[in-house]
C-alpha cells in the first residue's frame, strides 16, 4: 500500500535514485518527497510540496525552501527561508553557514548578516 511505496521512496532517496522516489511518495506532500524532488533537479517543484505539506512552517521546512531558492538562485528567497528557520531553530545557523549550498553566497551582505 501507500505505507509501503513511502518507505520504499525512503530507501530510493538513500540509493541515490530521486524519480523512482518522487514516484514512490505518490501524491502525499512531505518534506520527504519534496527533498526527492528537490534531489532529482526540480527545486521549484519541491517549494510547491513543502508548502501544501504539514512541514510549510517548521524549521527543517523552511531550510529546505532556502536550500531550493539557492539552486534557483533566488537570494531573497534564501534569506527570507533561512530567518525563519532560525527563528524556530538557532542552530541551523550554524549549519547554513558551513552548507555547500550556499557557498556562492558566502560574501553577500544579505546573507553574512542573518548567519554571522
Amino acid at each position: 500500500g501507500s505505507e509501503v511505496n513511502y518507505n520504499k521512496g525512503i530507501l530510493n532517496i538513500q540509493d541515490g535514485k530521486y524519480a523512482d522516489a518522487v514516484s514512490n511518495f505518490g501524491s502525499e506532500n512531505s518534506f520527504n518527497k519534496a527533498l526527492a524532488q528537490m534531489l532529482n533537479g526540480s527545486a521549484d517543484a519541491a517549494v510547491k510540496t513543502i508548502d501544501a505539506s504539514a512541514d510549510k512552517e517548521s524549521a527543517q521546512g523552511y531550510y529546505l525552501k532556502a536550500v531550493a531558492a539557492a539552486r534557483m538562485d533566488k537570494i531573497d528567497a534564501v534569506v527570507s527561508n533561512l530567518k525563519n528557520a532560525f527563528g524556530k531553530d538557532g542552530s541551523m545557523k550554524a549549519k547554513a553557514l558551513k552548507d555547500r549550498e550556499f557557498l556562492k553566497y558566502a560574501e553577500n551582505t544579505m546573507f553574512t548578516a542573518i548567519v554571522k
